[in-house]
């Protein structure tokens, strides 16, 4: 039996780099601890120096004070993102008066740097440059490795062999160079900074162009879909309405075939409206007039006007109360069932009577009903077509309810519930054209 094991175990240097990739964490996990252990040395080589004993040695009260007076300068560099200025300004001045070392100083500097550029961070180098110097010229008097910390890194291994102290040029290099180092540094991540915000704009800018894009191919798909529905459609409403003009001149004193040649013209002008409507939906979905031209519950009225004038029988009730506080989308998808049971009555049971009712209200929101007999021939069953279909998907997306059935006595009946959405507040409102509760026969 064989037993594979996948390892994934990142490296160290890889899992050093994610550690300290957190401002805060590497305050606390490196700049912290750094300022710490060269303050402790600082104070343990100012005390030798002072007492003339070896760094192994007891040490004295004052460098104890001064311990933590070196602490306290590591654990404000905590606070040098929110006060970069400050923090600086303390540190160096730290340094300059104390006898410590000038790392917090550095950091702080080098923290300030890379936020910005300007006579405020001149200054401040140039007071870093001068307790760097301060610094490193009082280290420097030591002449052993137990009494200076750049005799430790500068002089001989042996502790008991004297060297000189380190001379004036020496120490200005070395404060420089400190500085330098520091402000180089600072300059290389304010430069990684800038080329990660260029990185993310950039990608941001190629997703602003590919989102363009694909709006520009829709938009051209839009344009093809609705020039070929205005070819094909318009073309035949057009000759449906010259057909029935000319037909209604035909008819002479048959006023039955006058009036039936010009519901036809009349219809086909309607039909050519909502075409234009339509097509300017589809080409300008976005467009401020587009919402205006689109019926909502409002259109009630003009709806059941249109399908009395086809010779239907038809009794409706229509309830509006505060219409203008329903949304849109749910006042558009109400005309929309009863515009469809109204055609789909007309269709399937031509010559019978119809009844809608049509309530929207707060309380209880938008219900639509329909009912009507059926023809003697038709069977008694639901068969759910496009019409029927469409109204079910319409209700199901709203989150409404919706029923069709045939009752004992061949009529069929159609209800649809659909909850009240508010209206947004930055929707405009437009006026009821009608007198809302009234009932029209």
């Amino acid at each position: 039996m064989t037993t594979s094991v996948t390892s994934s175990a990142t490296p160290v240097g890889g899992r050093w780099r994610e550690i300290l990739r957190g401002a805060t964490l590497r305050t606390w996990v490196l700049y912290v601890p750094v300022a710490f252990v060269s303050s402790t040395l600082a104070a343990a080589t100012w005390d030798a120096r002072q007492q003339g004993h070896e760094a192994g040695d007891q040490v004295g009260g004052l460098a104890i004070l001064l311990w933590f007076a070196g602490i306290l300068l590591a654990l404000s560099l905590a606070w040098r993102r929110r006060y970069p200025v400050p923090v600086a300004v303390i540190t160096a001045v730290g340094a300059l008066l104390l006898p410590l070392d000038p790392v917090a100083a550095l950091i702080a500097f080098g923290s300030l740097a890379v936020r910005r550029l300007d006579r405020v961070v001149a200054a401040v180098a140039g007071l870093v440059v001068i307790a760097t110097f301060a610094s490193t010229w009082r280290d420097g008097r030591g002449t052993s490795t137990d009494s200076s910390s750049w005799q430790m890194l500068l002089g001989p291994p042996e502790a008991s062999i004297a060297t000189e102290p380190l001379s004036f040029w020496a120490t200005l290099a070395i404060a420089l160079a400190l500085t330098a180092t520091s402000f180089g540094i600072a300059m290389l991540v304010r430069d990684q900074q800038r080329t990660r915000a260029t990185r993310e704009e950039d990608q941001a800018h190629r997703q602003v162009v590919a989102g363009l894009n694909d709006e520009l191919a829709r938009q051209s798909e839009r344009e093809r879909l609705a020039q070929e529905v205005h070819d094909a459609l318009g073309h035949r409403l057009s000759l449906l309405s010259l057909h029935a003009g000319a037909l209604q001149l035909r008819a002479g004193e048959d006023p039955a075939m006058r009036e039936s040649a010009g519901l036809v013209r009349w219809g086909a002008e309607q039909a050519m409206t909502d075409l234009r409507s339509l097509l300017t939906m589809l080409r300008q979905p976005g467009g401020p007039d587009v919402a205006d031209s689109i019926p909502s519950l409002r259109d009630m009225a003009l709806l059941i006007d249109e399908t009395s004038r086809t010779g239907v029988t038809l009794v409706s009730t229509v309830q509006l109360e505060s219409i203008d506080d329903l949304d849109d989308l749910t006042s558009r998808s109400a005309f929309r069932i009863a515009q469809e049971l109204l055609t789909n009555a007309r269709r399937h049971s031509a010559g019978m009577g119809v009844r809608i009712l049509v309530r929207a209200t707060p309380s209880g929101g938008v219900e639509i009903e329909a009912a009507n007999h059926l023809l003697p021939s038709a069977v008694a069953d639901v068969a759910a077509g496009g019409g029927l279909s469409g109204i079910a998907t319409r209700v199901e997306q709203l989150g409404g309810q919706w029923r069709c059935w045939v009752d004992e006595q061949r009529v069929f009946r159609a209800a649809a519930h659909l909850p009240w959405v508010p209206r947004r507040p930055d929707s405009p409102s437009a006026p009821v054209p009608w007198h809302v509760g009234e009932e029209v026969r």
